[in-house]
């Protein structure tokens, strides 16, 4: 969709997070929850699609991406730095792997800093789903103190589409799975080894 800014002298933009996390939990013996993670590179929490996004300003960081006519297939990643020590647990005793996400770019008035209330706005960047997570620290000796940072990797949807394997097999236990008495793959593995000589004169 397009977005009609003739009106405007300037405009800044900011992109937003959105990942749904079905099975979260805090620590290894609680119990699993859904827990949706909304955050934003904004300096403090807005407000989009009727959802609070916390304001990580530049902790947070994404790869540029491309804009393109068709859908591309290309994966994103999402950093977030200055994680504190204490809440590693929550990463590393969540399952997040496969969890959805969305990006959506939101704009607003570079001089006023107000959201563009216009239709479209705000807009969707990217849909996919979490591919993979590494977590790294940085200690400092000096201080005693350590700093972590989150490096998510997201597939896009597309991806996952194109590489997903759809059909079936051709043997009892695949068609029964979808017809329980249905029998007319029943003979096929007696067939898998037959040697059929079509056309061979009569003798």
């Amino acid at each position: 969709m397009s977005i009609n800014l003739s009106s405007y002298a300037a405009v800044e933009s900011h992109l937003f997070v959105r990942i749904q996390i079905d099975e979260y939990r805090v620590l290894p013996t609680d119990a699993y929850s859904a827990q949706v993670l909304k955050f934003s590179d904004r300096l403090t929490p807005f407000t989009i699609n009727e959802e609070s996004y916390i304001g990580l300003g530049k902790l947070m960081g994404i790869t540029s991406s491309s804009s393109e006519i068709r859908v591309s297939n290309a994966d994103l990643t999402i950093t977030i730095s200055g994680i504190p020590t204490n809440s590693i647990g929550e990463i590393v005793n969540s399952k997040i792997k496969g969890a959805p996400v969305r990006v959506y770019r939101a704009l607003f008035d570079a001089a006023t800093g107000a959201y563009l209330d216009i239709e479209g706005n705000p807009l969707g960047r990217f849909r996919g789903f979490v591919n993979n997570y590494s977590l790294n620290e940085e200690l400092d000796n000096t201080s005693k103190t350590a700093t972590n940072t989150l490096v998510i990797t997201c597939a896009s949807a597309a991806s996952v589409l194109q590489n997903k394997v759809a059909g079936r097999r051709t043997n009892p236990e695949s068609q029964k799975r979808y017809y329980p008495n249905d029998i007319s793959m029943d003979r096929v593995p007696n067939l898998e080894n037959a040697t059929f000589n079509f056309g061979a004169p009569k003798a």
